[in-house]
């Protein structure tokens, strides 16, 4: 009878343990270099500027991960490097790396950045942001079961200089403070007529202007960035927090974004965008993170953790 009761154990703990194997083999994990130690390719202001290369003093070591500063006055061209921190500042902005734990605070001062608040959405805004474009294997969306999308970031500065200065006061259809998370669909397809399609797929972190971010679908006129003219679909906040993000507080995005992908195209579809495409036709090639303001605020988050992990069919 022990006897018996042992080989049961034994034959669910041997089931246990290749049905675990079976789940790794079908999960894996799209971003690469989650900790920067290959650094950064930085833009300058315009897609037309020149870029530079940091790869803090590595040889033959070329970085996957692109650092935007689309429309900022600076470039990030003092750099402090050792064991531990790399540091990369100008008058302007700051980026910092925890090179142990891969960390990362980006931080902006837009009241130097702009001669006068913004008087139309024509105008170029600030970004400072992480892009990883494309991925090493981009994610077949019809492919996955499930796409796990998770942030555990920490807002580390918000100043709203317009609070005390009338001068400066925000006009919220103009000017706010955006952190989000976007993630680039697109329709990889050569037989398909919406070949080369493109929408941005967003999670919102933080908006000035609300206490929590609402879902929105619209097209994208950002005049700085390459998806010009794409639609944008967007998740809100609630979706993710109870209550509102605060400097100081860690907050943690985990999310299955994979029915929301397709919920997308449909949203788009009724728009009039990528009316050609379908879930069989895109591929996740692709995203950005960081900070987008078109106003005057000082802000800062750093990121702790960032991953993308695909759960096949």
């Amino acid at each position: 009878m022990i006897r018996l009761f042992f080989l049961i154990c034994f034959s669910i703990l041997c089931s246990a343990s290749l049905f675990a194997e079976e789940v790794a083999k079908k999960s894996w994990e799209a971003l690469t270099d989650l900790k920067f130690a290959k650094g950064f390719v930085l833009t300058g202001p315009t897609h037309q500027a020149p870029q530079r290369v940091e790869n803090f003093g590595q040889k033959d070591v070329t970085p996957v991960w692109r650092m935007p500063q689309w429309a900022s006055k600076g470039l990030l061209d003092r750099v402090q490097i050792d064991d531990d921190i790399v540091k990369m500042t100008d008058d302007y902005k700051s980026v910092t790396l925890n090179r142990k734990t891969g960390a990362i605070n980006l931080t902006t001062n837009t009241l130097k950045e702009y001669d006068s608040p913004r008087t139309s959405g024509s105008q170029p805004w600030v970004h400072l942001l992480l892009e990883l474009s494309p991925f090493q294997k981009p994610i077949k969306v019809n492919k996955a079961a499930e796409i796990w999308a998770e942030v555990e970031f920490e807002l580390t500065r918000y100043t709203d200089h317009g609070e005390n200065d009338p001068k400066l006061k925000n006009d919220p259809g103009l000017h706010a403070a955006q952190l989000s998370w976007f993630l680039y669909l697109k329709n990889t397809n050569p037989e398909s007529k919406g070949f080369r399609d493109f929408l941005w797929f967003g999670l919102s972190m933080f908006d000035s202007r609300n206490e929590f971010v609402p879902d929105y679908a619209m097209q994208d006129f950002n005049p700085d960035t390459h998806g010009n003219g794409s639609f944008i679909r967007s998740l809100g906040t609630k979706r993710f927090f109870d209550t509102p993000v605060k400097v100081g507080e860690r907050k943690t995005i985990r999310y299955n974004i994979r029915d929301e992908l397709q919920e997308a195209i449909a949203i788009a579809h009724k728009n009039g965008f990528i009316v050609n495409t379908t879930i069989d036709d895109v591929v996740l090639d692709g995203l950005n993170i960081g900070w987008e303001v078109p106003g005057n605020y000082d802000v800062g988050t750093t990121l702790h953790k960032m991953s993308v992990t695909v759960v096949e069919k």
